[in-house]
């Protein structure tokens, strides 16, 4: 990228007034030395946004091998073409930034309305390197930039931070935060916006690392498409369908993500008791049916007409909760099937504290469950784990843990840490690799909420996710598990390879675009080209070539993992799935059966035996 240094505002070229802004804020710290880049029509055309833009970003401005926590890392913010105007599901930012928890390529994305703020105050990404010298709050409106103490934030979760920045500059200000544990620099923080997280793989540490408690964005540049009206008719076409789907219309709104719980368990792929098993026996304890009983209401970020997002109050039991976002469907299992737990308060109050100390609540669940089997096989003891008993079903000893995890206190302070490096260092202490064994992770993220030995796609799109075990990064479990788009068979492996790829390069194209993920249960990228192209110009005219954007994208977060280190012998999944038999439901006696998935996959790619992407290959995405 060439900087061209000149004051907010001076930059003019094509793409403002076409979904874009036009340009980048590039901001060195501790001084705040500010660069104003130009966005080009080339970068806009290759990458469109969100992922794709902060992936061509990272991989050309950060040296391979910094350290995630370092001040040399770089922490980018960025909007994609989309964000802020009538799209459905148009609201969202993403955050980009090598992962402190991995080591890996990360983005993590985000509802809420800051992504509108940023893109709203003149600028399609934010680019962050140094540290602060303080805690400091950076405040952006309508081009202009300042850097501000935040001391008196210190130590506030992001809910009173949220509070307390909007009451110090206005309500007409959106925020993004991180709470105690981004401060700290735990690996397994988010950054939150309005109660919803970038919450996977330790965005909230490598902001917390640059001496940033909280971004306050505002500003009075509307977003601008190329074809206003044939934007509308995309737009309505968009909204329509998105109001006639079962899964839109009807199941996400009154059961939130939740309404897949009991299908899931059903079909043996609920990870059960640190992924022992893939059915819960309490499942219907937890299902979206009964946490309507918690619900006091529906929400939905900006510019969303499905309203997934719940509010849930737990005003009686040993458990109170005054106020916490959801929980959603991953939230509810980390925290409730994972650990062997149906109590809804228990699970309630977990999520409350993930939230407000700024945790995800994917790697939390993870780390207890992996905690209570460590105890329940003798291999910890009470004085380990602060005199607590963590056995599975103890809702007691699970909201402690999550409690000490999301403070940093006591065991927490190892806990907060991750599975892999709580297992590297409990193995190296006590020269047992079973500490190894027993943790469930790819590349250091913890496994999400889909057991793969039951949905072989699944566990490819784990193995080869660019940030780690990611459910998101090659959602196959629609057709395996849900029937969708006709359905495929979770137990076969057999076009599991270009299943696991068309959802790949679908994903990144979505997460370049400012629009949710749910959406996408309704639209197809037919109605993602037409968006685009009647909002940017850029003409890409067929659903095949943005899907290209897909590929190419996922293919440059490929070769920065590859420079960092990471080779074929990364793509692997923890030795419980791959060696031990489901042992009970629909998938009894299988395990994932990944090596030759992993070959074809490879092949399709036009990667080399070694997971690197062919001279051929980038030539013919243009990454060359």
């Amino acid at each position: 990228m060439v900087f061209k240094e000149c004051t907010g505002g001076d930059l003019v070229n094509g793409l403002k007034g076409r979904g874009y802004a036009g340009q980048i804020l590039h901001l060195h710290l501790p001084r705040a030395e500010k660069i104003y880049e130009e966005l080009h029509e080339e970068e806009a055309e290759l990458f469109l946004g969100g992922k794709g833009l902060g992936a061509h970003i990272l991989y050309q401005n950060l040296k391979p091998g910094t350290d995630p926590l370092s001040a040399n890392n770089i922490l980018i913010f960025a909007t994609s073409p989309l964000t802020g105007t009538i799209a459905p599901t148009a609201n969202r930012f993403c955050v980009v930034t090598k992962s402190p928890l991995t080591g890996t390529f990360l983005d993590s994305h985000c509802g809420g309305s800051f992504g509108v703020g940023l893109k709203e105050a003149g600028f399609d990404a934010l680019v962050i390197s140094g540290a602060a010298e303080e805690l400091s709050m950076l405040v952006i409106e309508d081009g202009e930039v300042d850097l501000r103490d935040a001391d008196g934030l210190r130590g506030m979760t992001t809910l009173e931070t949220e509070r307390e920045v909007k009451r110090m500059l206005g309500e007409g200000f959106r925020v993004a935060c991180i709470g105690p544990a981004g401060e700290r620099g735990s690996p397994i923080a988010g950054v939150f916006s309005e109660m919803r997280a970038a919450g996977r793989g330790g965005a909230g540490g490598v902001m917390g690392s640059k001496g940033l408690k909280a971004i306050a964005a505002r500003g009075s540049e509307r977003v601008g498409v190329h074809d206003r009206e044939a934007f509308k008719k995309a737009a309505w076409i968009a909204h329509r369908m998105i109001r006639m789907h079962e899964v839109t219309a009807r199941q996400l709104p009154r059961y939130g993500s939740d309404n897949i719980l009991e299908t899931i368990n059903e079909t043996g792929a609920l990870p059960t008791r640190n992924f022992q098993t893939g059915i819960f026996e309490s499942a219907s304890e937890i299902a979206g049916t009964e946490w309507r009983k918690l619900w006091v209401r529906d929400t939905a970020c900006g510019r969303c007409p499905i309203s997934c997002s719940k509010v849930a109050v737990v005003k009686e039991g040993p458990y109170r909760v005054e106020f916490t976002d959801g929980p959603d469907y991953e939230s509810i299992w980390s925290l409730g099937a994972l650990c062997g737990i149906s109590e809804k308060g228990a699970i309630a109050r977990a999520n409350e504290l993930c939230d407000l100390y700024g945790v995800d609540t994917i790697s939390v669940g993870n780390i207890v469950a992996y905690v209570m089997e460590c105890y329940e096989k003798g291999l910890l003891r009470e004085e380990d784990v602060d005199g607590l008993e963590p056995r599975f079903g103890s809702q007691d000893a699970m909201v402690a843990l999550v409690e000490r995890i999301s403070k940093g206190t006591g065991v927490g302070a190892l806990l907060q840490n991750g599975v892999k490096r709580i297992s590297e260092r409990l193995s190296a202490e006590r020269h047992d690799d079973v500490y190894l064994k027993l943790a469930l992770h790819v590349k250091g993220l913890e496994l999400p909420g889909y057991d793969p030995r039951a949905a072989q796609g699944m566990g490819l799109g784990y193995a080869t996710s660019d940030r780690g075990g990611c459910h998101l990064r090659g959602y196959t479990a629609g057709q395996e598990l849900l029937g969708y788009s006709g359905g495929a068979n979770p137990h076969r492996t057999e076009g599991k390879a270009r299943l696991v790829i068309d959802r790949q390069n679908e994903k990144a194209v979505i997460d370049s675009t400012g629009m949710c993920f749910y959406a996408f249960f309704a639209l197809t990228l037919k109605e993602v080209r037409m968006l685009v192209d009647s909002a940017t110009g850029l003409g890409y005219r067929s659903s095949r070539n943005i899907e290209r954007v897909g590929e190419r994208v996922y293919n440059l977060t490929r070769l920065f993992n590859v420079r960092e280190g990471f080779t074929s012998k990364d793509d692997v999944l923890p030795e419980r799935l791959l060696r031990e038999p489901m042992r009970t439901g629909p998938a009894k006696g299988l395990v994932v059966n990944l090596e030759p998935m992993l070959k074809e996959y490879y092949q399709l790619r036009g990667w080399d035996e070694g997971g690197v992407p062919t001279r051929a290959k980038l030539n013919e995405l243009g990454l060359a």
